[in-house]
């Protein structure tokens, strides 16, 4: 027995070493050629919040990098990106911008942000240095968080607007499952794992270094639906809010959104704090058709879909509400057949992106400054 296993250790160890450098040189090439999605976030960015469930370190600094960018942030000891808020002088004029990854846009350096180019743009149309906007923008936040952060920052930074922003792809998403995201080691991860092969440290480990694990993991859940097997949909999400028959599932996610802006509403009429929201507008509703190629592989009809149906149905409710609003779709796809807006593989707001978004917001906020900030003062 042993003499057999002397006999074919060599053979195994030269396999493993094989497999290894098959393993490595998969990485390599999928680093330079296909790029996928690893976890961005540096460990200890992250702590657990008994009202928030989470939120950003407070004085924690970092780098975020990778294929498509390399950035630089800050949180400040409120725990927000950005550097502390300025004292509050007389005649200033402070916005509180509220919202998820797409406000705190990570992706780009903090002067690129959208709510960084919405204050230069208003600084500029109004001649005036005096108008800062405080971004409180949160990774996986949902308008369940972002009116508890609101009631904390309110008291403590006393804005003279607030303007909420929110990204259409995932926000009713996020606030029918608020608490679905906890801080574990450092890290922001799912609060019920799912069950897999592997042990879940391993898979954790794999999904922030392993793009070879990302890409297969990928590609067996797009496999998944083709052969008849259940499992994850990547698609579900998107194709569910612009199917003209939503899901119940997406009909409850609406409901609890209303009941949360209705608060928010009479949260800021109470402090006198004018509230204004931004509609972010999905990639896939700005460039479809990749969105759509995808659905028809699966046997999708695209006919009955309505990219439009998201703005329509948070127009709806921001109506009912009394609430004022800008909508970024239009704006985004009349800019379609330039520099592209999304990033590819990180899926926020490029550079580019980030400033059509803020010169438009800013643009928009101008008349209301001019005519009833001043008024505040």
């Amino acid at each position: 027995m042993k003499s057999g296993f002397r006999a074919w250790w060599p053979n195994l160890l030269l396999t493993a070493m094989t497999l290894m450098v098959v393993i490595a040189g998969f990485e390599v090439l999928l680093h330079f050629a296909l790029p996928q999605k690893l976890y961005r976030f540096p460990k200890g960015m992250f702590v657990n919040d008994p009202d928030l469930v989470f939120r950003m370190s407070p004085g924690f600094k970092g780098v975020l990098k990778n294929p498509e960018y390399t950035t630089h942030f800050r949180i400040n000891s409120l725990g927000l990106r950005g550097p502390e808020p300025r004292t509050e002088q007389a005649g200033s004029t402070r916005i509180l911008g509220l919202g998820d990854s797409f406000v705190s846009a990570l992706n780009v350096e903090e002067s690129e942000t959208f709510l960084a180019v919405a204050e230069s743009t208003l600084r500029k149309d109004l001649g005036t240095a005096r108008i800062d906007i405080t971004n409180s923008g949160t990774p996986n936040y949902g308008t369940w968080h972002e009116l508890r952060l609101f009631r904390k920052l309110a008291p403590l930074l006393n804005p003279q607007a607030v303007l909420l922003c929110v990204y259409v792809g995932n926000d009713v998403e996020n606030n029918l499952s608020p608490r679905v995201a906890v801080v574990r080691d450092g890290l922001l991860m799912e609060g019920r794992p799912q069950s897999g092969i592997l042990p879940y440290g391993l898979r954790s480990w794999l999904q922030r270094n392993s793009m070879a694990y990302v890409f297969f993991w990928n590609a067996w859940n797009q496999l998944r639906p083709r052969i008849g097997l259940t499992g994850s949909d990547t698609l579900r999400p998107e194709r569910e809010l612009i199917s003209a028959r939503p899901s119940p599932y997406v009909v409850k996610g609406y409901e609890v959104t209303r009941e949360l802006l209705r608060q928010f509403r009479d949260e800021s009429e109470f402090r006198g704090i004018p509230l204004f929201l931004v509609l972010i507008p999905a990639e896939f509703q700005v460039y479809p058709e990749r969105f759509e190629n995808a659905l028809r592989k699966q046997g999708v009809d695209c006919s009955s879909l309505d990219f439009d149906l998201p703005q329509k149905r948070w127009s709806e409710i921001l109506s009912s509400l009394r609430l004022p609003f800008i909508d970024l779709l239009q704006e985004f796809r009349s800019r379609r057949n330039g520099s592209y807006l999304y990033m590819s593989l990180d899926g926020h707001l490029t550079v580019e992106g980030n400033r059509l978004a803020g010169e438009a917001i800013g643009q928009a906020l101008a008349p209301f400054l001019q005519q009833k900030v001043a008024g505040l003062r």
